[in-house]
């Protein structure tokens, strides 16, 4: 992904744009059963606790794909998701259509930004 659609100017110009861009481990989320433990004891040894029940850690988990490795959520102000990419299916649509990926990850924010709510059922 960063390779392709975010390599190129016109993506990332929208993004600067319209969002503010962010992101989260699945092992920070507590989502990587492996890291765990690591990540317990990493919190304990520098006091650092990351609260799982904050409005923008919940609409994470509610746009999470399990197994997905890279989610794209879009998160309204008011911690509303109002897209879900999850990256593995991106890459496999944008190839099976002949799209390409700059164009078809633009076309996702869009109609994240109109209401749309792609990659939600």
């Amino acid at each position: 992904m960063r390779a392709v659609a975010l390599s190129h100017d016109r993506v990332i110009k929208f993004l600067n744009e319209n969002f503010i861009n962010t992101w989260a481990t699945n092992a920070e989320l507590g989502r990587t059963s492996s890291l765990r433990d690591p990540i317990a004891k990493r919190r304990r040894r520098e006091s650092n606790s990351f609260d799982t029940t904050s409005p923008l850690v919940q609409a994470i988990n509610r746009g999470w794909q399990e197994g997905s490795p890279v989610d794209c959520l879009v998160i309204s102000p008011d911690f509303e998701l109002k897209g879900q990419l999850p990256l593995n299916e991106f890459l496999q649509n944008a190839r099976s259509k002949g799209i390409r990926q700059e164009e078809s990850y633009l076309t996702f924010l869009v109609q994240s930004l109109e209401g749309k709510q792609p990659g939600l059922e």
